[in-house]
């Protein structure tokens, strides 16, 4: 068994990465006599020339020389090195080779990751907007004009079913939830509850599938409409 000269090494690698004498010394920045020479085992290169040809391949020649090899015939690809994704990431913003491919990755992976950030922000812009789940509004002299709630929002859990429970006291409204059942990621799936309003309207309500009505966009609770000339002042259920 034998060590790899690092010229033998050079070609072994060049050829493993179907790179020319040419684009060697183009990305490392060496004279591609240069190169011709270490490669044919004239000269003798430098550690600095060596650590920055190794760099630039992806092996470490010191590292590897420590190693014997079993054939000349083995593949190279096991022997060498693998970096660290930080280190790629920094070769990709090197733009003195291959500055073209290399912009437009760059191009293509900040323009995916804005959409990306811009998708999510306007779905939870709509969903927040198509699917409030507490309403309460007041008319100017500051009594109730609506109290609504839409259980159907696909986003309550524990917390906000009570805190729901306790806003709705301050506007004079009772609610007594006689079942609850939340799904494995802890969103509510199956409701039963009574509702009793501060003027005398009451009604039960109860689903047993939250996740198909926030599918289907469908609102389901109870509201109270307290505005004098409406048709239908409370309903429970689904409701618009």
């Amino acid at each position: 068994m034998k060590n790899l000269s690092f010229g033998e090494k050079l070609i072994d690698t060049r050829r493993v990465k179907g790179l020319t004498q040419e684009e060697v010394a183009e990305k490392c920045n060496i004279a591609v006599r240069t190169i011709q020479r270490i490669e044919s085992g004239v000269v003798k290169p430098r550690a600095s020339t060596i650590k920055i040809i190794s760099e630039q391949l992806g092996f470490d020649f010191f590292e590897l020389s420590k190693t014997n090899t079993d054939s000349r015939n083995q593949s190279d690809s096991n022997n060498l090195k693998v970096h660290s994704p930080l280190w790629y990431l920094t070769d990709l913003f090197n733009l003195k080779t291959k500055a073209m491919k290399k912009l437009t990755i760059l191009s293509t992976s900040i323009g995916l990751i804005l959409f990306l950030i811009s998708s999510v922000v306007q779905g939870q812009e709509q969903t927040t907007k198509n699917n409030t789940s507490l309403n309460i509004e007041y008319k100017k002299d500051k009594t109730l004009k609506r109290v609504e709630v839409n259980f159907a929002s696909g986003q309550l859990t524990l917390d906000s079913l009570v805190r729901i429970k306790e806003k709705l006291n301050t506007a004079g409204v009772t609610i007594n939830y006689q079942k609850i059942q939340f799904n494995i990621v802890g969103l509510l799936e199956d409701l039963e509850c009574q509702v009793i309003t501060n003027d005398g309207f009451s009604g039960s309500f109860s689903t047993e599938s939250v996740s198909k009505l926030v599918e289907k966009n469908i609102k389901f609770g109870f509201y109270r409409d307290y505005s004098s000339k409406v048709a239908s002042p409370f309903g429970t259920g689904q409701f618009d």
